[in-house]
């Protein structure tokens, strides 16, 4: 059993399941208050040796610690409002609290990162003060290094923590500790060059912190925003979605299947394609059996929207043949959806879409090749395609 593993187990109260609400916002106050405690501490060791022997780098890297404090802190409030139930004025819920927590974070280690740029390049270029070797010794180093060890663990703890309960917040909290490890070694070998005299090394250490700092806050920054503005479900989930949802009897293709996350709260909504013979009673019960099998598997609130068409006769499958075909010199990942035929002999009218992705310039060229394949044999026919983004958020 990890250390992980045991902390989780002998912390987490009585009755409370994994998968739950109440697990995830158990596990969130767990990685906050460890990442709290364990930073006070390094805090204290860090900013009192760097006093001691006048670096500014490892100084920095002490307050980069103690800014762990505060984005710790940050992410015990986003759980907490996280957990809160849906109300008037959030329907969906509060889950992406955490969200806003995750770009607190990276704010907060920027703004770290910009005063300790500056100091660095005060003591690089505009100060003759350098670090005091005089108190400086191979203990005093061993201390700092174990300072770092320490923060690995940190980092590993909050990381599998945040890969337990799928939490963003989670993991950006262990990148900020990742990158304390990695300034924390910058800083120790601005102290062995200064050891062995080399001059301006804490400066220019101090430098190389802030600007790690700054990439780290960037990186987690990114994170959030991207699920602000719409984090694409992965194609794996996607697939499971559409894997689930086929295998309910009758039916038979999902396409526009939407995805939406608020925390631990997913909102999907889908199409499923059916026969048209089918009645509606049926279509009806197609659609409910769906939403259920989906809700029970995947945890989340389904809309489903049932699509009527044409499956069966030797026409259909000959359209469709076509079209298919056609597709095939382009790309084989575009799908056919939603097709209508409208008469049998001759055939009147033909209706289809076509998902494409937002970037797509071949619209003009996919339009003209499918056009001409359907005409060879359905000349009369009417044609109508309608290109739709791939909805893949």
């Amino acid at each position: 059993m990890g250390l992980t593993t045991f902390i989780v187990q002998k912390s987490t109260p009585q009755g409370v399941e994994p998968g739950t609400s109440a697990f995830r916002g158990h596990i969130g106050q767990l990685e906050g208050w460890v990442s709290i405690f364990g930073n006070i501490i390094l805090f204290g060791i860090k900013f009192i040796f760097g006093w001691m022997v006048s670096s500014i780098a490892l100084i920095a890297d002490a307050f980069h610690t103690l800014s762990d404090v505060a984005t710790s802190i940050v992410v015990l409030l986003g759980f907490k409002v996280s957990q809160k139930p849906a109300d008037r004025e959030h329907p969906f819920g509060h889950g992406r609290a955490e969200t806003i927590a995750t770009l607190t974070i990276a704010i907060l280690m920027a703004v770290v990162a910009f005063e300790f740029l500056r100091g660095a390049a005060d003591r690089l270029f505009f100060s003759d003060a350098d670090i005091d070797v005089s108190r400086l010794d191979w203990l005093f180093i061993g201390v700092i290094s174990l300072t770092a060890a320490a923060k690995a663990w940190m980092a590993h703890f909050a990381y599998q923590l945040g890969d337990l309960i799928n939490s963003d917040a989670l993991k950006g909290d262990a990148v900020h500790h990742k990158s304390d490890v990695y300034t924390t070694i910058l800083v120790i070998l601005a102290l062995v060059g200064a050891y062995f005299g080399v001059p301006n090394v804490d400066g220019i250490m101090g430098v190389a912190v802030a600007i790690m700092i700054l990439h780290s806050a960037y990186e987690i920054a990114r994170e959030a925003i991207d699920d602000l503005l719409g984090r694409p479900a992965t194609q794996e989930f996607l697939q499971q979605i559409s894997s689930l949802a086929m295998s309910v009897p009758g039916a038979r293709q999902v396409h526009d299947v939407v995805v939406h996350t608020y925390g631990d709260q997913r909102f999907i909504s889908l199409h499923v394609e059916i026969d048209e013979a089918t009645t509606p009673a049926v279509s009806h019960n197609i659609a409910d059996n769906v939403e259920h099998k989906l809700a029970h598997e995947l945890n989340a609130q389904i809309v489903t929207h049932i699509d009527p068409v044409a499956v069966q006769g030797d026409t259909v499958q000959e359209i469709r043949g076509v079209i298919e075909k056609a597709l095939t010199a382009f790309s084989d990942q575009f799908r056919v959806q939603d097709l209508r035929i409208v008469g049998d002999d001759p055939v009147e009218s033909i209706l289809f879409e076509l998902p494409v992705p937002a970037d797509c310039n071949q619209k003009e060229e996919l339009e003209l090749c499918l056009r001409e394949a359907i005409e060879i044999n359905h000349s009369r026919a009417a044609v109508i395609i309608e290109f739709k983004p791939q909805m893949t958020q």
